[in-house]
């Protein structure tokens, strides 16, 4: 698949069905404060959603900015993941406040090897 750098709307998971099926049927794995849920789908393209707790992190600046670095390393590197599967992204605590966009593609890209899923 040959990305064109954009976030398209088919590929959000809005659904609070689709969020149960992946938590029940996926596979969850944990690198630092991120928590993947991956499962594959029957679709032409991958999705992604993410479940950021305000229990958790309390300020909506932080969980916001979470949302934005992990929505621009999936944007990024989405022509990179091999078949379509369904990924939630789910923020355990939050990330030190000074967290580049490096440090953050690092550990979606470990966390999607994690998972089986090929680059």
């Amino acid at each position: 698949m040959i990305s064109d750098g954009k976030f398209h709307k088919r590929e959000h998971i809005l659904k609070t069905r689709d969020f149960g099926t992946v938590y029940k049927k996926g596979l969850s794995v944990k690198n630092g404060p991120l928590v993947l849920c991956c499962m594959p789908n029957g679709l032409a393209h991958s999705r992604v959603g993410f479940s950021i707790s305000s229990r958790n992190i309390r300020l909506a600046s932080r969980r916001n900015r979470i949302k934005r670095l992990l929505r621009e390393a999936y944007r990024l590197n989405k022509n990179r993941i091999s078949g379509p599967a369904d990924l939630i992204f789910i923020a355990k605590r939050p990330l030190p406040e000074n967290t580049a966009y490096e440090d953050v593609k690092a550990i979606f890209l470990k966390l999607i090897k994690s998972a089986g899923i090929r680059l």
